[in-house]
């Protein structure tokens, strides 16, 4: 039983890390503006301490919602996000010392209209995820939503932040998720781990992700 506990584990670990089941979002990931916003994220030197500077593939969610509008959230994060007027895509990850901790970042570039169509379609989805889980049975996947408090200058554009707790492969697991737009900008970030997540540092990260952003020419 614990050498399976133990490969569990190790499973989400490797999840976290590897980001392998992020689906290309066809060749918005390879145009100039494409590169230039990966380029913007494969470095930064100014994030919190305990997770590295340098970049990974982007985030694979521990599980696929079954409930629509939580995995429209979980497809934003995984670099997944609407494809309607979607011009240039990007997704990064950072691991952290924690156990399967990672922190994540998902940006999505649209015109200024789409992206706050696609904002307002973001918050209505967070507003109707009350429990994420899959069609596992039991409490083995399974986290239930409350809201995240953070900043209201963290969430520009009618940001969203929520906290995520529960279970995952049924290890404890918690994650933030937060949402914002910055023009023709929506931005995703995840922190998220079996040893927790600390709502400062979430913050931290949030804002750190949003200097980054406003340095674009969007």
């Amino acid at each position: 039983m614990r050498v399976a506990r133990l490969t569990i584990a190790c499973c989400l670990l490797a999840a976290a890390v590897a980001g392998c089941g992020s689906a290309p979002v066809g060749d918005v990931r390879s145009t100039p503006q494409a590169l230039k916003i990966k380029a913007l994220f494969a470095d930064l030197d100014e994030i919190p301490r305990g997770f590295a500077t340098r970049s990974r593939p982007g985030w694979e969610e521990p599980f696929k919602p079954v409930v629509q509008e939580c995995r429209r959230l979980f497809n934003l994060m995984a670099g997944r996000p609407a494809r309607k007027g979607l011009t240039a895509a990007t997704t990064a990850s950072y691991l952290g010392e924690g156990v399967g901790q990672t922190a994540a970042v998902s940006l999505a570039l649209y015109g200024s209209r789409e992206a706050a169509e696609q904002m307002d379609a973001l918050a209505k989805a967070s507003r109707a995820c009350t429990t994420a889980r899959d069609q596992a049975p039991g409490e083995v996947n399974r986290l239930t939503v409350a809201p995240l408090a953070v900043s209201e200058k963290v969430l520009v554009g009618g940001g969203v932040a929520r906290r995520l707790v529960g279970r995952v492969g049924g290890y404890p697991y918690e994650m933030h998720l937060i949402v914002a737009r910055q023009g023709g900008a929506v931005i995703g970030l995840v922190n998220a781990g079996m040893s927790g997540a600390d709502a400062r540092t979430t913050e931290e990260l949030a804002r750190l992700v949003s200097r980054k952003v406003a340095t674009l020419d969007l």
